[in-house]
């Protein structure tokens, strides 16, 4: 092949292929393990977080390929919580650049009502999930939770899925297909 041209039919032949080829590898990975740790929203931004994190972090080792999302439970008013989001979100645009918070991006509301607040992956998940939960470099995209008010009803539910016997280079095609099924307020959305 001529590194100056290409021929487009076998250039999508040739991905196609790869893509069949990660999908085999996929498919042979397997989920080790599924977790679950309930939060109420009254220890958001609280000292009780600590003891949230410290639980999700003697489930995991240091190191563990996961895939995770942290969703609401139905006593979590949605509306409150696009507020939050929303609020944080101006006040943060309103400081100087080298000021501002890296917080996950807000998505589009299409009128669903959608619990799910945030998917991810992480090759260390307990002190991803500790990012989120708590205070994080203000320079790390997270959710940033510390600044959330406790005052919010219901619990936050998150959920991680543990995966063995596959490469981290295709974490992110899990958590593609767990962002595109759940939607998430925050981050990404999945590529369909």
């Amino acid at each position: 092949m001529n590194s100056g041209s290409y021929d487009k039919e076998d250039l999508i032949a040739r991905t196609a292929k790869g893509l069949r080829t990660l999908a085999g590898q996929i498919e042979r990975g397997k989920l080790s393990d599924t977790f679950e740790h309930v939060i109420p929203m009254a220890d958001i931004g609280t000292e009780r977080m600590e003891g949230h994190c410290k639980a999700i972090a003697a489930r995991f080792p240091s190191k563990s390929l996961a895939v995770y999302s942290l969703s609401f439970d139905e006593a979590v008013p949605l509306q409150r919580v696009y507020d939050v989001v929303d609020g944080n979100r101006s006040a943060n645009l309103t400081k100087p650049v080298e000021e501002r918070t890296a917080f996950a991006r807000v998505n589009k509301r299409d009128g669903k009502e959608n619990r799910c607040l945030y998917v991810g992956k992480s090759e260390k998940v307990a002190l991803r999930l500790k990012e989120h939960l708590t205070k994080a470099n203000r320079a790390t995209y997270a959710i940033h939770m510390n600044r959330w008010p406790s005052d919010i009803p219901g619990s936050l539910i998150v959920r991680v899925i543990e995966v063995a016997d596959i490469k981290r280079s295709l974490l992110p095609f899990l958590e593609d297909q767990l962002a595109g099924e759940m939607q998430p307020i925050l981050g990404r959305r999945g590529s369909a």
